[in-house]
Parts: structure tokens; sequence; C-alpha cells
């Protein structure tokens, strides 16, 4: 297995049926503020209060096309702000409005700072996520000939939760990818699922006493645990990096991605009040 750079082609993709549909929502919102005669920077600001949550969300995979897509709204944002805040009457909502834009800068600020650590923790749980299922129909198929050659139902066990620890990683590894947000538990539970994973493919292929598990000496199941391993171990070295140590700093940047997307529908909510 390869633990390739592809978050590319899959942002590509999901980029090209967000900014489609974006795109229409952001021409018709352009149409009618026009045909209100609103001032053209409460019109920009608008779409921006709407492509920054998406921007953000986007971000998360450290792409370099969407960490530079959000800084340039970032800074169309300090361009059109000064100018559609003078269109609002209330002074307090004029000061909320650049509380919540200062809030935004900190916000993409601390996202790009964390491009890197983004960018490697979305390509390895795409990775990762990719070789699992190939380890469980490794260890389905060493379950078949177990059964067939009446293998002692203990050492069925083992492979039989192997193939369950492999599905709780996959779940782990869904809630920190398919999510806006990483979540801190599905990182730890991730990686004590690896680690258990792990210890019961040596003890399989050395035994272990202590676990009570028997070394498999069947030549053509080793081959098929001597394959899961050097997969495993391919997993190991690549999260190794920065998956656990940078956890925390990646639970932060989640809690800016949620900010801007609060602060920016509170800019569009007060953008309303304008007549």
């Amino acid at each position: 297995m390869m633990f390739d750079n592809k978050n590319d082609r899959k942002l590509q993709s999901k980029s090209r049926v967000i900014h489609t549909f974006c795109g229409i929502a952001f021409a018709s919102l352009l149409s009618a503020c026009s045909g209100l005669g609103v001032d053209h920077s409460v019109c920009d600001l608008r779409v921006l209060s709407l492509q920054i949550p998406k921007q953000s969300a986007e971000a998360l995979t450290g792409s370099e096309q969407a960490i530079n897509e959000l800084k340039k709204t970032q800074e169309k944002l300090k361009l059109v702000l000064p100018s559609a805040v003078k269109h609002l009457k209330d002074q307090s909502d004029v000061e909320i409005l650049h509380e919540d834009a200062e809030a935004i800068y900190g916000n993409i600020a601390r996202i790009v700072q964390n491009q890197k650590n983004l960018n490697h923790i979305y390509d390895y749980t795409l990775a990762v996520a990719e070789t699992v299922p190939g380890i469980q129909a490794e260890y389905n198929l060493m379950l078949n000939m177990m059964t067939r050659e009446n293998y002692p139902s203990t050492q069925v066990l083992i492979a039989k939760n192997q193939v369950f620890i492999a599905e709780r990683m996959l779940r782990s590894l869904s809630g920190i990818t398919n999510s806006n947000e990483f979540q801190v538990n599905n990182i730890e539970d991730f990686s004590a699922d690896l680690e258990t994973f792990n210890i019961y493919l040596k003890a399989q292929l050395n035994g272990n006493l202590e676990l009570g598990v028997t070394r498999v000496n069947n030549p053509q199941l080793r081959l098929s645990l001597e394959a899961i391993k050097r997969d495993v171990d391919e997993i190991l070295i690549a999260g190794s990096l920065n998956l656990n140590q940078n956890a925390e700093q990646i639970i932060r940047v989640s809690y800016a991605v949620k900010d801007n997307q609060a602060k920016s529908a509170e800019i569009f909510n007060k953008l309303e009040k304008i007549e």
C-alpha cells in the first residue's frame, strides 16, 4: 500500500459540486441585491458571509487551493466591511460586525498556520480508510480457511475480533474526515484500536502466552498475516508523524472553523437589517 497524496483529486470533485451550488446561490443573491438597489458592498459582504463557512470547512483538508481561497476571501472581507457597515443604523450592530470580522481573521490565521498538519492528517486518514477494508478482507479469507480446517475456536475468535477492531477503526476515521470538525475522542479511539490490533497481530505471528494467543503456523495463513503486518506497519509509521502529538492544536483549528460558521451567520443576519 502506498500513502499517496489523493486529497487534491477528492477536494476538486467535492469543490466542483459545492462551487456550482454556491455559484447559483450567490448569483441569485447578487441579483436580488441589485434589484433592491442595495449598496454593492453590502451584497459583497453577504456573499462573503456565505463563502467563509464553506471555505473554512474545505480548508480542514489542508489543500493549498482551499487555503488560498480562504485567504483571498479574508482580504475581500477587509476591503468591503468598512463600506458595508456604514449602512447599519445601530452602532452596536456595527461594533458586533467588527468584532465578528476580527474573530474570523484570527480563526483564518490559525487554519493557515496549521496547513501542513491538516494536510498530513487528511491524507493519512484517507489512505488508512482505503487500506483497512483490504485488511478485513484478508482476515475474512483466513476465517473461511480456519472454519474449513476446524481450527481451535480461540484462534477463530481472535481473527473475528480483529475484523471487528478494524471496523471500529474505520468508524473513528469517518468521524475525523467526514464531518466538518476533528473530534479528539475519534483520534484517541482510533489510536487505541490500532495499538490493540497490532498487539494481537504480533501475537498471532509470534505467539503470546500472556494473552493466551497461539502462534499461527499454517504457511498460507502466515502469508496473509505477514501481508496484513506490512500494511499495519505503514499505517503506524505514517501516523506516528503527527496524528497524536498535534491532536490538540488540530482540535483548536476545528473550533476555529466552527466559530467562523457562527460569526459568518451573525454577520449575514445583521445585514438583513439594512433596507
